[in-house]
């Protein structure tokens, strides 16, 4: 490890008492001392129909904290592919990428409460599908040109796009990764990972993931992760 760089990984949680509108702004306030500090980023998760989730749209808080914040890494984590379609979210992430001149962290994954994607008419069942779904249409919108496809969740043909990320192929990408095998598939596609548990088990997914990219890397199969 060449050094350590802290950020901030956050939910946006119901305050009792405190107005929404006054929560939104004391958290831009917080960004912006961020932005003046040390800190090399800001990741925020998305949640639904829940008050642990204030901001069940990060591209929307993002987008405004792009705007009051300079250097400050902005990303989500994550965005919850089985509830996009994806032609709106390649849209919203070349449009924050754009906004935020290029400082977008793209975290995705499928989500990790089955009650919240019932809550949209998601089977949860089905969320590993159109996880991998829609991401592989992200990774392919990102990078320009039209687009056509016939799936199982989605199809359109001849979609034109006009938008495109400042960060080219794509912004880079984070997964939230719960397994060895998780962190592991991550790191083999080029994708940075977030990871939570005792100190152990962490440093047993670093080094599975150091692994995994280095042989990614021998093989020259790692896409631009960041």
């Amino acid at each position: 490890m060449d050094g350590v760089a802290f950020g901030i990984w956050d939910h946006i949680e119901r305050r009792a008492g405190v107005p929404l509108q006054q929560l939104y702004e004391e958290r831009l306030q917080l960004l912006e001392q961020a932005d003046a500090g040390p800190f090399r980023g800001y990741h925020l998760a998305e949640h639904h129909c829940t008050p642990l989730g204030m901001a069940p749209s990060p591209s929307l808080f993002l987008a405004a904290a792009a705007q009051r914040t300079r250097r400050l890494r902005l990303g989500s984590m994550v965005h919850l592919l089985p509830l996009y379609h994806p032609l709106r979210l390649i849209e919203e992430v070349c449009m924050l990428d754009q906004l935020s001149s290029g400082r977008l962290d793209l975290g995705v994954g499928r989500g990790v409460s089955p009650f919240e994607l019932l809550h949209y008419g998601v089977d949860p069942l089905t969320a590993r599908e159109r996880f991998d779904e829609t991401l592989d249409l992200l990774l392919r919108g990102l990078a320009g040109n039209g687009l056509t496809h016939e799936g199982r969740h989605h199809s359109f043909r001849d979609a034109p796009l006009v938008l495109e990320p400042l960060q080219r192929p794509h912004p880079p990408l984070w997964y939230g990764a719960s397994s060895l095998e998780g962190v592991e598939q991550a790191a083999q596609r080029g994708f940075n990972v977030i990871a939570v548990g005792p100190e152990a088990a962490l440093a047993q997914q670093r080094a599975t993931f150091d692994a995994a990219r280095a042989r990614g890397s021998e093989a020259g199969a790692l896409p631009p992760g960041g």
